[in-house]
């Protein structure tokens, strides 16, 4: 009898192996250290506000990243409910403003029906030249091509966008951002589509930052915004970001609190009685070979205008 008892406890624990080498190897946090680490670009102004609040979802998500080649990365991506988020707080009054970076040179391709073809090149006098090309679906497409210059108090970028190769759909994007002082920058956003009946976009905007506080700020012919950034350790952060439009005014408050167990809460409520959370947490598994394998659990909860909560649940595993 001990000995099968043995033999089963041994049988498993290879079937829990051989499991385990299916998951993710965790990675080390690489820190790369640019030439001009106190520039700004536009549209990262209001970065460390934003970032503090939480990417409310509702049902069961999946997510899978997967390097195929030195630059190419596939990405599975499955909702079971409503695939994006379901409530927004604030605005995006910039262009790019926010937006997901999964690599900056090469292919990403989701399983989904969208691929994403990114190719730049650096030129002389400090000037880049960024080529992207999106194919969504057989009959939705967009391609961009942005030319950078980044001098040594000033960003600046010109960029033309299409999008299913329709011209009246082409954009003109001018942005410029200018360091004044060490700790005060300003921008403005110029957007022109020459082929359509809408209006041109101008948008200002200003950044004044510390080393544990930035205070920004944009107004546009699209409304007004004030975001508010506060670092109060390594481990807690909060945000508060005043938004105005046409829809009315909004204040959101959101906290972004780390743990020593690999876990991080991020809350948030605003002015018209909405609210949620979002808890996500990497589980460790250790082999004996040292290495050490992650699984990245998601959790969120959200309480909407008609007070309903609702729930979401995924995982996230980056190979």
């Amino acid at each position: 009898m001990d000995i099968k008892e043995s033999k089963f406890k041994e049988e498993v624990n290879n079937f829990v192996m051989n499991l385990q080498k299916f998951l993710p190897k965790k990675k080390e946090i690489i820190i790369l250290q640019t030439d001009r680490t106190d520039l700004t670009k536009l549209s990262d102004i209001h970065a460390e506000a934003k970032n503090v609040f939480p990417k409310c979802f509702i049902g069961a998500k999946l997510v899978i990243l997967k390097e195929i080649m030195d630059k190419a990365k596939l990405v599975q991506n499955y909702n079971f409910g409503k695939p994006k988020d379901s409530y927004k707080c604030y605005s995006h009054f910039i262009h790019k403003e926010m937006q997901s970076k999964n690599i900056d040179d090469g292919l990403v391709i989701d399983l989904a029906g969208s691929a994403t073809a990114t190719y730049r090149e650096s030129l002389e006098d400090n000037l880049e030249i960024r080529m992207t090309t999106k194919i969504r679906n057989l009959i939705s497409s967009e391609v961009e091509a942005v030319l950078e210059n980044t001098g040594d108090r000033s960003v600046s970028s010109f960029s033309m966008n299409m999008k299913d190769v329709d011209p009246k759909t082409v954009s003109l994007i001018t942005q410029w951002t200018y360091k004044v002082k060490p700790e005060f920058s300003v921008g403005m956003e110029l957007r022109v589509k020459p082929l359509s009946t809408l209006l041109s976009t101008l948008s200002v905007s200003s950044r004044y930052e510390r080393p544990s506080f930035a205070l920004s700020s944009t107004v546009s012919n699209m409304g007004f915004q004030l975001c508010l950034f506060k670092q109060f350790s390594s481990d807690l952060r909060m945000a508060t970001i005043l938004n105005e439009n046409k829809a009315g005014t909004v204040m959101s408050v959101a906290l972004h609190k780390s743990y020593e167990n690999s876990s991080e809460l991020k809350v948030f409520v605003d002015s018209q009685r909405c609210g949620g959370f979002t808890i996500e947490k990497d589980v460790l598994f250790s082999e004996p070979n040292s290495e050490t394998r992650v699984v990245r659990l998601m959790a969120s909860t959200m309480i909407d205008r008609q007070r309903r909560v609702r729930f979401g649940f995924g995982f996230q595993l980056d190979f």
